[in-house]
């Protein structure tokens, strides 16, 4: 359900105005919208003055310090420090002074640390590709060269540019007059590497050749230059086995810096989020020469404790005040969920469609119905059900700190525990395997009970429609729309006429019934036509039709449920035909955790297909707004 929201002013005097802000983001119960000029009288937009502005900006430089020192360090266990409960009543510059000390003391060791662990990766990446370079150059590279009088300068060039390579050759014999010696070797189809072996002297011209040519060398790093190839490599090689354990330190520096520090970064980030929110608050409020004004939303039920801090912290110069809503206001009041603990993991999916709004019924309890049991109707097996029941709890647990993914694993909590009792109710363990360990079906077993799995499921699709319907025209009579309340009514009638239609022709009623029930149909027709308007006659068929269509989609419960079960024989006949137990239950377990994983996107997507497009499509019109209260952000 949603609760009532009140339409709230509160109004007090300029000294007030700062108390009175910190308590309505300490009480985290009120929205304040901003103010708008629609008023008449003296009321005016609240504007901040240079100086507010100018502490704004330095709150938000610290903040932005803070939050980058929080990403540098490692994220572990922490609990704020108890001094930091009162420092919420600092004013704008203490805080940032407070801050500012800190972070010239965190601030520099955690560069200096970050810095050393970014040197040291980029070390180890290019020492690794110096290493690779020199271990192709190492083949063609002359043992006799002695390295105290000539140069060793590496090349690559592309096969496709050889002839470059022979001119280069020729221009170096000129320019050494004969002391140079180049060595080639294909070390790919594409790549050819030349060493150039030169007089040290001739150094300066070889270089400039190089670089007139184009031609790029292959460089050392500095601290290796003169040293042979082979006295090169052995270094890199000793310097990649000493980095890691020197980013090891650096790592355990970094982490000692977070044990300290990293509770008293977070209080501060906390702090200083709150500063800036109730400094950027106060361009939401009214005011006059010697007032302030806010306006926004709270729950009903908060009113008389929101009025109570007031007068308790503040004073009777602050007061709160309930304004009668129009309907337009109605419409636009933000929406609050107030459901019970099994149906809160399933707001979040409800507000992947769209939340709905402020009065509006709120179908959350009945996804949280609906949604388990056509899951376990699809999936329907004990051994899946306890597999993704135990999976599920894993998840939970390990995303307890995402609100999105720990609803979602506690929704399919709940859909798994549906799987259990289906998979009982249908006799299925691992598919047919239940048959072979005595587990009978203790309704009936959907794999060779076909016709009544489809008229199941049609029947319960024909009441989750019907069920939406009659929502819809409940909301037709409750916002007094004529045209909501025809076609809903007209639909209802419809549908009923068509099963009446269908038991005849199926024998399951007497013909007699066969008169009435075309009657019906015709009425329930043209009353879909009439609420159509003049479009009704192309329209209101079509409507029809849709509406069959509807009914029919929840035939995918049982065909989709159908392909698990056969899936899941299918495996179980594979691993029993291979002759091999081992390898049997190889195949027979990929089978299965393949059929799992499919068991378990499939009926997520078609159940909640099912409620977003068929069921909702009746009755849902959507459009809310969350309800975003002012309060702090930490605890």
């Amino acid at each position: 359900m949603l609760l009532s929201m009140a339409k709230v002013q509160i109004i007090g005097t300029k000294q007030c105005q700062s108390q009175t802000i910190q308590l309505l983001q300490r009480l985290g119960v009120v929205q304040i919208d901003p103010w708008s000029e629609r008023r008449a009288g003296v009321q005016q937009r609240m504007t901040l003055g240079s100086e507010i502005i100018s502490g704004r900006e330095r709150l938000a430089y610290a903040a932005t310090r803070v939050e980058a020192l929080l990403v540098a360090l490692p994220a572990v266990e922490t609990v704020p420090p108890a001094e930091f409960k009162t420092d919420e009543h600092r004013s704008p510059d203490e805080l940032f002074q407070a801050v500012e000390t800190d972070l010239g003391e965190i601030g520099p060791q955690t560069q200096a640390l970050t810095g050393r662990r970014t040197q040291l990766a980029e070390q180890l990446a290019s020492l690794s590709r110096y290493e690779t370079t020199l271990r192709q150059l190492l083949p063609v590279t002359p043992v006799y060269v002695d390295l105290e009088y000539y140069a060793v300068s590496a090349v690559w060039v592309e096969r496709r540019f050889q002839p470059v390579l022979e001119i280069l050759t020729q221009q170096l014999q000129e320019l050494t007059q004969g002391l140079c010696e180049v060595v080639s070797h294909q070390v790919n189809p594409d790549m050819i590497v030349a060493l150039l072996i030169f007089p040290k002297s001739q150094a300066g011209a070889v270089n400039e050749l190089l670089g007139r040519e184009n031609i790029s060398q292959v460089r050392l790093p500095p601290d290796l230059a003169g040293q042979s190839l082979e006295q090169a490599l052995a270094n890199i090689q000793e310097r990649r086995r000493a980095i890691p354990q020197e980013l090891a330190e650096v790592e355990a520096q970094l982490a000692a810096l977070a044990q300290t520090w990293r509770s008293r970064l977070l209080a501060w980030q906390g702090l200083l989020h709150d500063q800036l929110a109730q400094l950027e608050v106060q361009t939401h409020l009214g005011q006059t020469d010697y007032t302030f004004v806010v306006e926004g939303w709270a729950p009903e039920s908060r009113l008389e404790q929101i009025r109570a801090a007031l007068r308790r912290e503040v004073g009777e110069e602050v007061l709160l005040i309930e304004l009668p809503l129009s309907a337009a206001e109605q419409e636009q009041a933000p929406v609050l969920f107030a459901n019970p603990r099994l149906v809160t993991p399933f707001e979040p999916l409800l507000g992947l469609l769209a939340l709905p709004r402020y009065g509006e019924f709120d179908p959350s309890p009945l996804m949280a119905l609906f949604f388990p049991l056509f899951f376990g109707m699809i999936l329907g097996d004990v051994a899946y059900g306890f597999v993704l029941l135990a999976l599920m709890i894993y998840l939970r647990w390990r995303f307890k700190a995402s609100f999105f993914l720990r609803s979602l694993s506690e929704a399919l909590i709940m859909a798994s525990i549906w799987s259990i009792i289906f998979g009982f109710l249908y006799g299925e363990f691992l598919g047919t395997l239940g048959e072979e360990i005595g587990l009978h079906p203790l309704w009936f077993d959907r794999g060779h009970d076909v016709q009544r799995l489809f008229l199941l499921t049609i029947g319960l699709g024909a009441g989750h429609i019907v069920l939406g319907l009659g929502l819809g025209l409940w909301d037709g009579v409750r916002r007094r729309s004529r045209h909501t309340i025809i076609e809903k009514a007209a639909m209802l009638v419809a549908l009923a006429a068509i099963f009446l239609l269908v038991a005849v022709l199926a024998g399951y009623l007497p013909d007699s019934f066969f008169t009435p029930a075309i009657a019906l149909l015709v009425v329930g027709v043209v009353l879909l036509i009439y609420s159509l308007g003049k479009l009704g006659l192309l329209l209101g068929p079509l409507e029809l039709l849709s509406l069959v269509s509807n009914v029919l989609s929840y035939l995918r419960i049982a065909a989709i449920g159908l392909s698990s079960v056969y899936l899941a024989q299918v495996a179980n006949e594979l691993g029993g035909l291979v002759g091999n137990l081992l390898v049997g239950l190889i195949i027979a377990g990929l089978l299965h955790a393949l059929n799992l994983v499919l068991g378990t996107f499939s009926p997520t997507i078609q159940s909640l297909r099912l409620h977003y497009v068929e069921f909702f499509g009746k009755f849902y019109r959507g459009g809310g707004q969350p309800f975003r209260p002012f309060q702090r952000l930490h605890l």
